[in-house]
């Protein structure tokens, strides 16, 4: 039995919606495949209800950022890395970057490959942890996660 203060059935979907809840195990399972920060964005700027937007915008930007420091570590690995063709059985070196900046350049994208991990395995926490929130009413912000859309200037469509 619900306390007597606390709405029912339509008055709970008034204040809080089903999509506003869902979008965190959406954006869980559909997250690993990069279409998450699709279906978050899509939520976060077609959705009029305020508690879904405002949940929508809480995974996207933990998506988006775990996303941006996994692509910029591979990005910056690969720039390192040395590369070469085995078309004759022998390695020809063809250095993108000079040395010193190689080497620093794959140390700084195994550091942020291996952060990118690290945000994959908590996305599951979080993800697990803000839908019990958004359960509960409240538009939980993931820890750690930088408020991109902010940054960004503002992702609205007809606000």
């Amino acid at each position: 039995m619900s306390p007597p203060d606390s709405p029912d059935g339509p008055e709970l979907l008034a204040e809080r919606s089903v999509l506003g809840i869902f979008i965190h195990p959406i954006t869980l399972f559909t997250g690993f495949f990069g279409v998450g920060i699709v279906i978050a964005t899509v939520v976060y700027l077609l959705s009029s209800h305020q508690f879904t937007r405002a949940n929508a915008r809480n995974a996207l930007n933990w998506h988006l950022s775990v996303f941006l420091v996994a692509f910029i570590g591979v990005i910056l690995f690969i720039l390192g890395a040395d590369e070469g063709t085995a078309a004759t059985n022998e390695m020809i070196s063809l250095p993108i970057l000079p040395e010193p900046l190689a080497t620093l350049s794959v140390v700084i994208g195994a550091i942020l490959l291996f952060l990118g991990g690290v945000g994959g395995l908590l996305t599951i926490v979080f993800s697990i942890a803000a839908t019990f929130k958004a359960i509960f009413g409240s538009a939980w912000p993931y820890p750690f996660a930088p408020d991109l859309l902010a940054w960004l200037g503002e992702l609205d469509l007809g606000d």
